[in-house]
């Protein structure tokens, strides 16, 4: 019987009773306490037979409770015992990575997002590089997506990495064959604890300012000095590597640069065809006087971050194609090339300091109107930053080229200064720069025209003012 059927009964014979009681008046002599006696034991019971169906109730729910419970604890182990069987594990550091549990098969995958608006003034009216853009008019402004970038990066079966990034930039390859590109691409074998061997489409590694990803530098771009160099770029090639504490050095063997790589140049970069030298080998040395490898893959010093320094030495030598062209004008018989760099970079908690020289021989790069001149070009540059606060940085820069390209005054000098606003570390960043050129720049036979907002003029004076969102995991 249900609770209530049982208190239903009760409750009708109790007012029954009470009733009967009432009704049977003073024949009955029924007292006040009695009435009272009796309904205080009918209310007992009352609650008596609730307890006991609560009880009953209780213990059904507990036990349903207890099976779920049961099962949820099963499946958990059902899928722990699978995940450990795969051996898979899946977060985030320094990307979204996907791994083995011992390492040894790993994938890291990295995005960035590089957006700005940029405005460029100069004192005529001019046709800016690279072409068919806006003409005819002494300021340029506008947004552009300068880069759009897909980062693939692991470890196979331990002792094998791979590093690949998809790129979409306005000014990859001078939009030959297209805005989209693999922007390199290549494999690491370990050979030992200390030695490494890398192969495919990858940096030179000579210039520190370039090996030094987009997305880590202190200025919104890279100096346009730095992007004339040859081993600015990127090529085919074979690349030995060593790295201990201290010390760190590269040699490579590869197809060789084109000119104005950055600039619509040749695309040196494709199928074995595309080798514009008969021969290229570079290389750099390194040495960490103090803190940690890792500060100085960026270009800034955060506050708290350790202080260190770094000094680094790079060389390139090649012999230029010239039956396929790659020399200017076709078919020149073009020196050996050459050219030496050295940098210094000084981290110290909060802010930074960093500079380079560069001096080379290329006599190909130094473009004069169809004419050759004599090459022996050099450069160089410096760059500081302080931060305000935590998150706020304020940085400078001036760069110093003689880039050889034939006219009578024919040296870069840029002053660039800006600001940082970290809103999430370099994974969220906010910047404004503004750079003053106070020589002519010729675009057309430096190169970088493109990423650095710079366009092609022969007047001197002209400023760019940039800003930039950045975002990326």
């Amino acid at each position: 019987m249900s609770l209530t059927t049982k208190v239903g009964f009760l409750a009708g014979a109790t007012a029954t009773t009470i009733a009967g009681a009432a009704f049977a008046g003073t024949s009955a002599n029924v007292s006040y306490e009695d009435l009272q006696q009796r309904l205080d034991a009918a209310e007992a019971k009352i609650a008596e037979l609730s307890t006991t169906q609560n009880a009953d109730w209780l213990t059904e729910q507990r036990a349903d409770d207890i099976r779920g419970l049961v099962q949820d604890v099963l499946a958990d182990a059902d899928t722990r015992a699978s995940l450990q069987g795969s051996g898979m594990q899946a977060g985030y550091n320094n990307g979204f990575v996907i791994s083995s549990n011992d390492g040894q098969w790993m994938l890291r995958i990295n995005g960035l997002m590089q957006n700005r608006w940029i405005y460029t003034h100069t004192p005529e009216n001019v046709n800016p590089v690279p072409p068919g853009t806006a003409t005819g008019r002494k300021g340029h402004h506008g947004f552009e997506t300068t880069r759009a970038a897909l980062n693939f990066s692991g470890t196979v079966a331990k002792d094998y990495h791979f590093n690949m990034r998809l790129l979409y930039s306005p000014y990859n390859q001078g939009n030959t064959p297209g805005p989209s590109e693999l922007e390199w691409a290549y494999a690491t074998i370990d050979l030992s604890d200390q030695f490494s061997l890398s192969m495919g489409k990858q940096k030179f590694g000579v210039m520190r300012e370039y090996m030094v990803n987009a997305e880590y530098q202190q200025a919104i771009e890279r100096s346009l000095s730095t992007y004339y160099w040859a081993t600015s770029s990127i090529t085919n090639g074979l690349k030995l590597n060593y790295a201990n504490d201290s010390f760190r050095a590269n040699v490579m063997y590869s197809n060789g640069t084109a000119v104005s790589q950055w600039n619509g140049g040749v695309n040196q970069n494709g199928s074995f065809l595309s080798d514009s030298a008969d021969w290229m080998f570079s290389g750099r040395f390194a040495y960490k006087a103090s803190g940690t490898w890792e500060q100085f893959d960026e270009m800034t010093s955060p506050q708290g971050s350790e202080a260190g320094m770094l000094f680094g030495f790079g060389w390139a030598v090649w012999e230029y194609d010239d039956k396929t062209g790659a020399a200017l004008p076709v078919g020149a018989d073009v020196d050996t090339q050459w050219l030496l760099t050295f940098d210094a970079s000084m981290d110290f908690g909060g802010w930074n300091l960093f500079g380079s020289i560069t001096y080379g021989d290329d006599k190909a790069n130094a473009i004069g109107g169809g004419n050759v001149p004599d090459g022996h070009q050099w450069g160089w540059q410096v760059q500081g930053g302080y931060y305000l606060t935590e998150n706020a940085e304020l940085f400078g820069r001036f760069e110093w080229l003689n880039p050889k390209t034939g006219n009578d005054n024919d040296n870069i000098e840029i002053l660039t200064i800006g600001a940082n606003w970290y809103l999430a570390g370099q994974n969220a960043k906010l910047s404004i720069d503004w750079s003053y050129a106070f020589d002519s720049i010729q675009t057309a036979g430096v190169g970088g025209g493109g990423f650095t907002g710079f366009v092609n003029q022969a007047d001197k004076h002209e400023w760019v003012l940039r800003t930039q969102l950045q975002l990326m995991f």
